[in-house]
């Protein structure tokens, strides 16, 4: 395994300003902008809550759903030492405004109050800014901005909050904005597309004001928003080019769990899950009988297949109930801390630069109590089917993690995480802890490689590979009583075997390389070559051999056919000889990879083929482009 070195907690696949867009990326600015931008947008949706769902966050994590839902629901209304609740001036409980703003100042931004604006509209003690018009009275909004080192504004920020109210108006608010959603979805036509305008215009007239004397365009301003916030967004977004003469027409727009998407620009972002039953509700503005049900279909400004798998889409007895919006269980996945934990960890995963706006990403969200006997997976519930690799992120817990049949790739963060898969080829990083890999079959059904760099290899009886890094222990299954049972059998992976107490399995034989250029050769059938990140030579000449090139410009040459070319990551630019019909190719972690199509990266030089992935590249020596089968080629 190459490219996953150590960076910090975190593991990082790709060391290159990425080429290809991730799921998360805004149009196409370039990874680094791309990533402030969410991360800002994150940080002005949180704020805009004040930390209003702290206690339902905080009593979900340590009581869950089910038997545990009142003790939930107790801390929600009124927090804890721990947590506040929405009730507010309970002296034990934190102050959550305070910690709401210390976040916020921490990624930079600070609240802008009406007096610079010179806005004599209602705000309240806190500095949040309410609707204008009537029948908008309960909208709010945050008005913050971003300095350099001398004290010079480079950045406003508008965050619109949705369905709620401070803690002192919650309920009366939430009425009101629960009318604004209503009318959303069945009111007057442009209701949606013009709620900006009708709450916020005389306000969003004075931050153009504002930001222009201080040298500000509007592509210095970011919008982001939650739900009905969400709405405003993509409102604001569609009135860019004809209000508040043009100012925010190249402005950056962010929206979280909108049930809207703009209908008449592409500059909107939508971040969601697709079982949060209030994301995507409405077909693009408009009500239909889909909004009441499952509302899985893609939209081109949206992601379309993020999964929050907490305790309710886990849950058999919970799904037995309708998926609908009128389904308060539903609503779990709504929450704001939800998608700020679950957000965070997709884009800080070493594997999101592999991500594309359509890929299948399930996050681990479930509670303490659910997620000791519960395996994350991607149980494709309340959705359309999903195509293409999966991407699992666990927590930060101890967590149960577990693969498809097809490409997978599993990263279980901290914790001691314990994986399955059920096939295909796969990548998994363990992370910190002591992580097992559980193999559901005999050890002596599966070839196991250690590289001796922290990776190891299983390759399954069908031809399946798994690469897996951060693995402590290795589960098998073995004949018990004559065959006819079964047992677990843990081994202690090491680099000298597989230990089942005193008792030590060999790994499959393998030849490695060291750190400079090397040239290795297998001894017989079935043996591993594993190049290093030199430029390295690995010949096979008995078949059935597994070429791991790893980094650097490698040559592959081989004979005998049935033999498996492994590429990974930035595997540099290799040269491959002998490649005949019954070989097969085997792309995991590379750039492109969501295109699983190889036409797509292939070409013709001369009599040669050559396949791309970004700037790596293999070329087939004397292999012509209309020889090759998608059967013995697998892009993942």
């Amino acid at each position: 395994m190459k490219r996953l070195s150590r960076r910090g907690k975190h593991i990082d696949l790709i060391n290159e300003e990425r080429k290809t867009m991730a799921v998360f990326d805004y149009k196409d600015v370039g990874s680094s902008v791309s990533a402030t931008q969410f991360k800002d947008a994150m940080a002005i949706m949180l704020y805009s809550y004040h930390n209003l769902d702290n206690g339902f966050a905080v009593g979900y994590q340590q009581h869950g759903l089910g038997t545990g839902l009142p003790a939930t629901l107790v801390k929600a209304l009124l927090g804890g030492t721990d947590a506040q609740g929405v009730v507010p001036g309970i002296p034990w409980n934190p102050d959550s405004e305070k910690l709401a703003r210390e976040a916020v100042e921490k990624a930079g931004w600070t609240p802008i109050s009406a007096e610079q604006l010179g806005y004599t509209g209602k705000v309240d003690q806190r500095g949040t800014f309410f609707g204008e018009k009537a029948g908008y009275g309960t909208a709010q909004v945050e008005i913050l901005g971003k300095y350099a080192a001398d004290g010079q504004l480079t950045s406003i920020g508008i965050g619109f909050r949705g369905t709620s109210g401070p803690r002192e108006s919650l309920i009366s608010d939430s009425i009101g904005d629960a009318i604004s959603d209503l009318l959303a979805a069945i009111g007057p036509a442009d209701y949606a597309k013009n709620y900006s305008a009708n709450a916020f215009d005389m306000l969003l007239g004075k931050v153009a004001t504002f930001a222009s004397a201080q040298g500000l365009s509007g592509s210095d301003v970011l919008v982001s928003g939650h739900s009905l916030g969400g709405l405003a967004v993509n409102s604001l977004a569609d009135l860019s080019g004809d209000h508040w003469a043009g100012f925010y027409r190249d402005s950056k727009y962010i929206a979280f769990a909108s049930p809207t998407q703009s209908e008449s620009t592409d500059n909107v972002l939508n971040i969601g899950y697709e079982n949060d039953p209030v994301f995507r509700a409405l077909n693009g503005s408009d009500f239909n009988l889909s909004s009441l049900g499952v509302h899985d279909a893609h939209q081109p400004s949206a992601t379309n297949n993020i999964v929050s798998f907490n305790d309710h889409y886990a849950s058999t007895a919970w799904n037995l109930m309708p998926f609908s919006i009128a389904n308060i269980s539903t609503w779990i996945t709504h929450l704001p801390s939800g998608y700020e934990s679950g957000m965070t960890r997709i884009f800080d995963s070493a594997f999101y630069d592999l991500t594309e706006k359509d890929s299948t990403i399930v996050v681990a969200n479930l509670s303490s109590p659910a997620r000791e006997n519960t395996w994350v997976q991607d149980l494709n519930r309340n959705a359309e089917p999903h195509k293409g690799s999966t991407f699992i992120i666990g927590s930060d817990g101890n967590d149960l993690i577990q693969g498809g049949r097809g490409n997978d790739f599993l990263e279980g963060r901290d914790g001691n995480d314990t994986f399955r898969d059920s096939g295909g080829y796969n990548i998994i990083l363990g992370g910190k802890g002591v992580n097992t890999l559980d193999l559901q079959q005999s050890l002596s059904r599966v070839d196991v490689v250690n590289d001796g760099q922290g990776a190891l290899y299983v390759r399954d009886s069908h031809g399946g590979i798994t690469i897996a890094r951060d693995i402590s222990f290795l589960i098998t299954e073995e004949p018990a009583w004559l065959g006819l049972t079964h047992r677990e059998v843990s081994h202690r992976v090491d680099d000298q075997g597989l230990w089942a107490g005193k008792d030590r399995s060999d790994y499959t034989h393998s030849v490695k390389a060291g750190a400079a250029d090397s040239t290795l050769t297998a001894v017989e059938q079935g043996d591993w070559l594993l190049g290093q990140g030199g430029n390295d030579h690995l010949i096979g000449l008995h078949g059935n051999t597994v070429f791991v090139g790893g980094a650097g410009n490698d040559l592959l040459e081989s004979a005998g056919g049935n033999n498996t070319f492994v590429f990974s990551g930035h595997f540099g630019n290799d040269t491959l000889l002998g490649y005949q019909p019954s070989d097969k190719l085997v792309f995991l972690g590379v750039d492109g990879g969501y295109n699983a199509d190889y036409r797509a990266h292939a070409s013709a030089t001369g009599h040669d083929t050559v396949l791309s992935f970004g700037s790596d590249s293999v070329t087939l020596v004397g292999v012509g482009l209309a020889s090759l089968a998608s059967t013995d080629i697998v892009i993942a």
